[in-house]
């Protein structure tokens, strides 16, 4: 099979997967509002035959109270999203760019120019500053590159940079604008710009559908979340969409870059309350970083 047709397909149901995804979103919160009941009730136990004994010996009678103490622990969770801007998980995110960027770069020379339309021969004699110089003042053009790379490889760039900011804590207009300043001072005029002229379709097309596959993305990591991070049921298979959906993020998470949160929830008796003949009861939560 053509290795474009391949990676369309594979575009496409990662896409389709997604839609998979958010739909269950709305399934995994009802089974765990449905779940949030199972706290154990503390009982009180009523001894009508300790009552009827107790009524002839003193004044006051009070119930027979069997307390239990009922503890809801939830399991170590990551809070996805963040409840507010990170700006330094960005930051660190933005710097991994400018590393990974090198790599790219040198996927991308190695790969022949049939692909990539960059003429190597012109790099080699003029230098790469001088080629750079040249194409930001001559562009932006329409190019005339495969479609797969306008079309498929660079809304799913445009996707991964929208899911940096997005899973960073910023809005969906904020994420958006990173996005198109990514695709386009880090990208556009600033890496590719060493080997060809910016083009007008990735200026538009990365950030723009980027965006709209980007929030797809959103959604799809979410739903994974609420899953204990499963796919199918399988931890593999997560981690592996988490790496491809946002794979800065995930490797941030990996390295620890925030610890898990454990919360506690207690529920015990704290006193008696003789007038009323009732338990008081006091609530305690308790949340470790």
């Amino acid at each position: 099979m053509n290795p474009f047709k391949t990676n369309l397909y594979a575009f496409i149901i990662l896409l389709s997967g997604n839609a998979i995804f958010a739909q269950q979103a709305e399934q995994s919160i009802n089974n765990q509002n449905q779940l949030l009941p199972s706290l154990s009730q503390n009982t009180i136990a009523y001894s009508e035959s300790q009552k009827d004994s107790s009524e002839n010996v003193a004044p006051y009678n009070y119930n027979m109270l069997s307390l239990v103490d009922s503890t809801l622990v939830q399991p170590n969770i990551t809070t996805y999203p963040p409840a507010t801007r990170d700006y330094r998980r960005l930051g660190y995110n933005t710097a991994m760019y400018f590393g990974a960027s090198i790599v790219a770069f040198g996927i991308l020379y190695a790969m022949p120019e049939s692909v990539t339309n960059w003429d190597k021969q012109a790099m080699k004699e003029n230098g790469i500053t001088y080629k750079w110089k040249q194409n930001v003042k001559a562009g932006p053009v329409w190019d005339h590159d495969d479609w797969v790379l306008n079309y498929v490889t660079h809304p799913y760039a445009g996707g991964i940079y929208y899911m940096t900011a997005r899973s960073s804590g910023f809005n969906i207009f904020e994420s958006f604008l990173y996005s198109a300043f990514m695709s386009t001072c880090f990208w556009e005029y600033g890496i590719e710009a060493f080997a060809e002229i910016p083009s007008k379709q990735d200026l538009v097309v990365t950030p723009v559908l980027g965006s709209v596959v980007g929030e797809g993305f959103f959604y799809a990591k979410k739903s994974i979340f609420k899953h204990d991070k499963k796919v199918l049921k399988s931890k593999v298979l997560g981690y592996t969409c988490l790496a491809l959906i946002d794979p800065f993020n995930t490797l941030l998470d990996g390295f620890g870059y925030k610890e898990k949160t454990k919360a506690q929830l207690n529920l015990a008796p704290v006193g008696f309350d003789k007038g009323s003949n009732k338990a008081i009861w006091g609530l305690n939560f308790n949340m470790q970083f």
